[in-house]
């Protein structure tokens, strides 16, 4: 009993929830690299997942020796949702888990009151946007769910506002730790490379190939890339606009922009495992979302490459893009604003290269994936009174 006592306390076990696992979206992708990451400083981790798809991560994971259980649950308090947990609680028991993590709405009410049901005695939710597209009950219930939480970590200090202001979290309560790039796989690209990328999308050496990497959602705010690079390029003959990304609004701007009349100026890419050869590519990288941003591993991987930024001012944006020093920082739905960000941005190469510098730079210093799993596996230790690694 001592032994197996001594086993639990050197090696922490943890048990993320999560209400969704069907693409390689931010959250998952995430999720993904910290179970990886954590093994590395001997936490033993399993997931739990509401609503699981098959997909690469998924099989990653499970390959390398990680448990994911699915529980499926499409209502919290119809007969199903009550099994599920009792279920979840099984798991749980069974598995000796000394921390639950929680992401999403489902999970932070299910998975966080199932956990201190069966005496878990550390919860922990992970917030990763600004909450905006959170509805009423949403938000009711984070606020009467929010002393379940012993920690609340958040991705971006902007994050942490929101999450204070709407879910009435005690600041006190809140850990922030941003978000990891992986610096060896995202790099600058060679001469070499950046030519034969560029040639492979049809453009020329004296294009000047502004790109965003994003799913084609609302939030994202397309429009605001086509619209004010299509003014800016009266300006800038030479832009061209490069859209990597799939998802619900991809055939909407291909029915207006994938035309004859603009195919010369815009190339649409669709969804890419391997967004790297499009980086490469690039002069100049940005992310302009309206609203409900966390803080992006998009915006990371492009800095990590050795991209000038342009980003609005949401969410953790203007946390990793510092104004006038590795980008330019904009006010979120302004046309105008991105279409004179990037006649700024061609109009001055040397100014221009040295943000792409200062973004590699700003990557290596303070976003390294490494220091990411780091910044968890300490905490989880402190949690569980063991000296942080």
């Amino acid at each position: 009993m001592l032994m197996e006592t001594t086993n639990r306390i050197r090696n922490p076990r943890i048990l993320f929830a999560i209400d969704y696992f069907h693409r390689t979206g931010g959250t998952e992708t995430h999720l993904a690299q910290l179970v990886r990451l954590l093994s590395q400083h001997g936490i033993v981790c399993s997931i739990v997942v509401f609503d699981l798809g098959e997909n690469a991560l998924v099989d990653g994971m499970r390959a390398s020796g990680v448990r994911i259980h699915h529980l499926p649950v499409k209502r919290i308090y119809a007969p199903n949702g009550l099994w599920q947990g009792l279920r979840l609680a099984g798991i749980i028991i069974k598995e000796k888990v000394d921390v639950v993590q929680t992401f999403h709405q489902t999970s932070d009410t299910l998975a966080a009151l199932v956990a201190r049901l069966v005496g878990v005695k550390h919860v922990i939710s992970s917030k990763r946007d600004t909450g905006q597209l959170k509805g009423p009950l949403h938000v009711f219930l984070n606020r009467r769910f929010k002393a379940l939480f012993e920690k609340v970590i958040v991705v971006a200090d902007a994050v942490g506002k929101a999450v204070i202001k709407t879910d009435g979290i005690d600041p006190s309560r809140l850990v922030r730790i941003y978000n990891g790039v992986d610096l060896t796989r995202f790099g600058p690209p060679d001469a070499q490379s950046a030519v034969e990328a560029r040639r492979s999308l049809g453009f020329d050496k004296g294009d000047f190939v502004v790109g965003m990497v994003a799913g084609f959602r609302p939030e994202k705010n397309y429009q605001v890339f086509f619209e004010g690079g299509l003014k800016a390029s009266q300006s800038i003959p030479s832009l061209k606009l490069l859209a990597v990304g799939g998802g619900p609004r991809l055939d909407h701007f291909r029915a207006i922009y994938d035309n004859e009349q603009y195919r010369s100026r815009i190339v649409f890419t669709g969804d890419k495992k391997d967004i790297r050869p499009y980086l490469a590519a690039m002069d100049a990288a940005c992310l302009i979302p309206g609203g409900n941003e966390g803080f992006s591993n998009a915006v990371l991987e492009k800095m990590a490459t050795g991209l000038p930024m342009i980003v609005s001012d949401v969410g953790g944006n203007a946390e990793a893009v510092l104004d006038g020093i590795n980008g330019l920082v904009i006010p979120p739905n302004d046309t105008d604003a991105f279409c004179a960000a990037l006649i700024k941005m061609h109009s001055d190469e040397n100014a221009r290269l040295e943000m792409g510098r200062q973004s590699r730079r700003m990557a290596e210093e303070k976003f390294d994936l490494r220091q990411m799993g780091k910044s968890h596996a300490d905490l989880y230790r402190q949690l569980c009174g063991l000296q942080a690694g």
